[in-house]
């Protein structure tokens, strides 16, 4: 009779298994940043559902999903193309977005003419958490930009 009381308890192990996670690279502060977040909606899925959030306030922000991924190849690098526009490349795909706006963002058929630009970083999973993981290049020579990385759990 009591049963039915500890299915949700039986259940809590599964959906834990579940990745709820955000991990930013700060441009000038907390206000100005790109922020990949991964979403499994469901443990038995082994795919994420990506956004990225382009944010610059209070001027704007906004999110732009992005194609499922295997959790696995969660992997994206950051690119500046220019001032307030980045190109995010994930294994063959290549994303435009700007930050002066927020509202430019676009899939790229081919790398830009005058390449991806300055790579900045990656985002990736370490040790089963999103992070944002600065070009070691850029963090020694004390580039602006750069120190601001931060990694978060959402729901935490």
């Amino acid at each position: 009779m009591r049963a039915h009381l500890l299915l949700p308890l039986v259940a809590l192990p599964l959906l834990a298994g579940c990745m709820h996670d955000a991990a930013s690279y700060q441009i000038a502060g907390r206000d100005h940043a790109l922020t990949l977040i991964a979403d499994q909606p469901r443990f038995w899925k082994p795919e994420a559902d990506l956004a990225v959030v382009a944010a610059r306030l209070p001027d704007c922000q906004r999110r732009h999903n992005l194609k499922a991924v295997p959790i696995a190849s969660i992997a994206m690098e950051v690119h500046r193309a220019g001032d307030k526009t980045y190109v995010l490349r994930q294994g063959k795909r290549l994303y435009l977005v700007e930050t002066q706006t927020c509202e430019g963002f676009r899939a790229l058929e081919e790398e830009p003419p005058g390449g991806l630009g300055e790579w900045l970083g990656t985002f990736k999973v370490e040790g089963g958490k999103l992070r944002f993981a600065a070009n070691p290049d850029l963090q020694a020579k004390g580039a602006s930009g750069t120190a601001g990385v931060a990694g978060a759990a959402a729901g935490q």
